[in-house]
């Protein structure tokens, strides 16, 4: 699936992801995928594994 990201929260490395299915997944930086936490803005577009029962966000990385 695809989104973007529309919050970060630095101190805690966590963040929030708006699907594209108009549902928020929030993550962390133990989901992130050849990048790290400090490389990423609210407004980017990422693909991730979602997970519909806990709204959690696995496998993130940049969409191309």
């Amino acid at each position: 699936m695809t989104g973007r990201i529309t919050r970060l929260i630095d101190d805690q490395q966590v963040g929030v992801i708006a699907g594209d299915d108009g549902l928020d997944y929030a993550f962390e930086s133990a989901s992130l995928l050849g990048m790290t936490f400090g490389s990423l803005h609210v407004g980017a577009r990422v693909t991730f594994e979602p997970t519909a029962a806990t709204r959690r966000a696995a496998a993130v990385k940049l969409a191309k």
